[in-house]
């Protein structure tokens, strides 16, 4: 399997995408969904190219806009996942704090992700076989920044869970909010050191940032320390305890 193929297809994918966000930025339309939660017409732009561009792989697609059933999806080997704009009600509000997210899933776990900021143009991506970059560049892992920022925790702006917000005052942790996937590229520069979850996210929010922090030397997964499952019949993944290097998980217990 050509994983470089699937990874420049998803990067170029991601790339048009979020052109066409910031070009739908300047006449956004805000339209209704039946689940009650946030929808624009930025969202709705870049899915389409991203299911158009990624449909080039023959894999199915799970996005956040066109949900596959179980029925459709549970015998696939692999399906594309895709949150078109995480960080929609910030989006709304004006802030830039959004991102795009695409993993390839085999069996069950992620073997290839990006998370892609269109306001800063930075790209984060791996696949299983290569390291971790952003933009052309190789991640580089400070050791001695990342254990300066351990005890720094990311917290939502948008969706901040009470037992959340006590886990981050037990352990005496300094709070750094942040909206959307954006969390998880803080984790992989070591601009945080743990970020934990006690709310069902969905799976298309988290499994690119779970699949390139593993991929990165960090952690993430279950609060029992089991890595989490993407191809389940919920579609709602369960709590999670991310850090930026898995030494790290040693000193939060729950």
């Amino acid at each position: 399997m050509n994983l470089d193929h699937y990874l420049n297809l998803a990067l170029d994918a991601a790339e048009q995408a979020s052109r066409a966000i910031l070009k739908e930025k300047e006449n956004l339309k805000i339209l209704p969904k039946e689940d009650g939660t946030a929808l624009t017409s930025a969202d709705l732009a870049s899915n389409e190219i991203l299911s158009e561009m990624l449909a080039k792989a023959d894999f199915k697609i799970l996005s956040e806009e066109r949900i596959l059933n179980y029925e459709e999806r549970r015998n696939l080997e692999y399906f594309w996942l895709i949150d078109p704009l995480d960080g929609t009600k910030g989006f709304i509000k004006g802030q830039d704090e959004y991102c795009i997210m695409i993993s390839l899933i085999h069996q069950k776990r992620p073997i290839l992700a990006l998370i892609k900021s269109p306001e800063k143009n930075e790209v984060f991506y791996a696949h299983k076989e290569s390291k971790v970059y952003k933009n052309a560049s190789l991640l580089q892992n400070d050791e001695a920044f990342f254990k300066k920022n351990q005890y720094t925790a990311l917290l939502s702006i948008n969706h901040l869970c009470k037992e959340d917000e006590e886990f981050a005052k037990k352990h005496q942790l300094k709070a750094l909010n942040i909206s959307s996937g954006l969390k998880f590229a803080a984790l992989l520069e070591g601009k945080a050191g743990i970020y934990r979850r006690k709310e069902n996210l969905n799976i298309w929010d988290i499994a690119a940032g779970d699949f390139l922090l593993n991929q990165n030397g960090g952690f993430m997964g279950k609060f029992d320390k089991t890595l989490l499952s993407y191809n389940e019949k919920d579609l709602r993944a369960d709590y999670f305890i991310a850090v930026s290097n898995k030494a790290f998980l040693q000193d939060f217990g729950d």
